[in-house]
């Protein structure tokens, strides 16, 4: 599942500036407006912070004496990349702040991201955040699994520590980038094996061209009609942005 993750094909997609935040309020300008506390009921909401958020406005805190801890359900699409993340900051032993999240279907049942915790980073792999005293952001990418309709995102305090949260934001990666506006695109031969490919458009103009390897790091920057030269890049799973006259487009680019 670890190489899942890691070959989602979305840090290209997120260079893009039309990702949308889904969470409401997600930096508690009013207060504690779509926020729950958690389950069980004994769970309590955190406490408004002014003045001390990660973006130097509002945050919420807990100083915890029990677990505890907050969610938002946020309305997502099956099978769309999603990149999630929040700021925090957690005093204590590495024990005292986690992400434990998970999504619901339409009846309402719970559907984790993978089976087992470990491997999950929804469950904070099973594991906590590290304490920090200043704030630092924990952020990862996912693909929503078959049949979700919402994603419950959870976070929890414990006991012993005092832990901030602001800043939450889930984006819908798969949005971020309109697939198709450029008319008639197709990247041929793919996978490539002889070290080029041909991008085939209606308007067949100047394209400029992006490719990022599945770590985000851009490998290839050029400007071309058609043929793109890639004999210098290892065996792999690409990632290339294409715009032309204003439009543009993603593909998964697969070289042998």
């Amino acid at each position: 599942m670890k190489k899942l993750y890691t070959l989602l094909f979305t840090i290209a997609l997120g260079s893009g500036a039309f990702a949308q935040n889904l969470v409401t309020n997600p930096t508690f300008n009013n207060g504690l407006t779509g926020w729950t506390a958690g389950f069980p009921t004994t769970y309590t909401l955190p406490t408004l912070v002014a003045t001390d958020g990660s973006d130097g406005t509002n945050s919420v805190q807990y100083v915890a004496t029990a677990t505890t801890g907050f969610y938002q359900d946020v309305p997502v699409t099956a099978g769309h990349n999603l990149r999630i993340s929040f700021w925090y900051k957690s005093s204590g032993d590495d024990s005292d702040a986690r992400i434990w999240s998970n999504y619901k279907d339409a009846a309402g049942t719970v559907i984790n991201q993978t089976t087992n915790a470990t491997d999950d980073p929804l469950r904070n792999n099973n594991g906590y955040l590290p304490s920090s005293t200043t704030w630092i952001k924990h952020e990862f990418t996912v693909v929503a699994p078959a049949n979700v309709t919402i994603f419950t995102f959870a976070v929890r305090a414990y006991n012993g520590g005092t832990v901030s949260f602001d800043q939450f934001s889930v984006e819908d990666l798969s949005l971020g980038v309109k697939e198709n506006q450029i008319a008639g695109l197709n990247i041929y031969p793919n996978p490539v094996t002889n070290g080029k490919f041909s991008i085939s458009t209606n308007a067949n103009a100047e394209k400029s061209v992006v490719i990022f390897d599945v770590l985000g790091k851009q490998v290839v920057k050029t400007t071309a009609t058609e043929t793109v030269n890639v004999s210098n890049l290892n065996a792999g799973v690409y990632i290339v942005k294409i715009t032309e006259e204003g439009k543009t487009a993603t593909r998964k680019l697969i070289i042998k």
